[in-house]
């Protein structure tokens, strides 16, 4: 079985919910695959050594096949000042990629780690209802209010440069409809305090479905998936080279 380790450095929380979304994927795609993840704490420890995060890599690359690395794309703009900064994460993954090649990847999160979530406004309201999934999912009312939200493709959630709504903004406003929909007769402080919050993502990734449909609302999702089904498909191109 192929061993795939997920670095998600800007957020631990961001980690347990791709963790969980490529578990999703692989049961989807019916492939046999071993997936680990990096912490936020371990690569700020590894990045402010000369050479840490190589090192860091490599010893990792003993046991497994491949390194990917996954970080936020949010906006040309954004990624090419990302670039100007000598120590920022974008260039200290792209010089470790550069290096060994054949066994790491850099993937881009487009439109902040909520976009992978709302390619399914259904599992998102099955996690605020806390009820039995399968339930809501056959429920017409509840399909008839998610499909009002659902945009088809998440690229639809425009992130304007100042004010305008972001993945993680549509879905707090999102999760704050739902609550409402379950008790109309909730005051806003008590909405305030359940609507989403990012450290509540790995939790909702659980309810998140993902097959044909869900992954292709998010262009970045899809292609995190293709990857996970060609390593596991692949296993020449990734076992050869291994590290002494």
């Amino acid at each position: 079985m192929k061993k795939v380790r997920i670095w998600t450095p800007e957020s631990d929380t961001d980690s347990r919910t791709v963790e969980c979304l490529a578990n999703k994927i692989s049961r989807f795609h019916n492939i046999e695959i071993s997936i680990t993840t990096a912490s936020k704490s371990a690569y700020n420890t590894v990045a402010r050594i000369d050479g840490g995060l190589t090192k860091a890599v490599t010893t990792y690359l003993k046991q497994d096949d491949l390194v990917i690395f996954l970080l936020d794309y949010d906006g040309i703009q954004s990624q090419t000042q990302r670039k100007k900064e000598a120590n920022s994460h974008i260039n200290k993954i792209s010089e470790v990629v550069s290096q060994i090649p054949e066994k790491t990847m850099l993937l881009y999160i487009c439109q902040e780690l909520e976009a992978w979530l709302l390619v399914d406004c259904l599992g998102i309201c099955c996690y605020f209802k806390r009820d039995n999934d399968e339930i809501i999912r056959q429920d017409k009312n509840w399909i008839k209010f998610a499909q009002k939200y659902q945009l088809g493709k998440t690229d639809l959630i425009v992130e304007a440069e100042r004010g305008g709504k972001n993945a993680k903004e549509y879905l707090v406003n999102f999760s704050r409809k739902i609550i409402e929909k379950i008790n109309p007769k909730l005051k806003p402080k008590d909405i305030d305090k359940n609507e989403y919050a990012k450290n509540i993502a790995d939790r909702v990734a659980e309810f998140i479905n993902i097959n044909s449909e869900t992954l292709n609302r998010n262009d970045s999702l899809k292609k995190f998936a293709d990857c996970l089904r060609e390593i596991a498909q692949t296993p020449d191109k990734l076992t050869k080279e291994k590290p002494q």
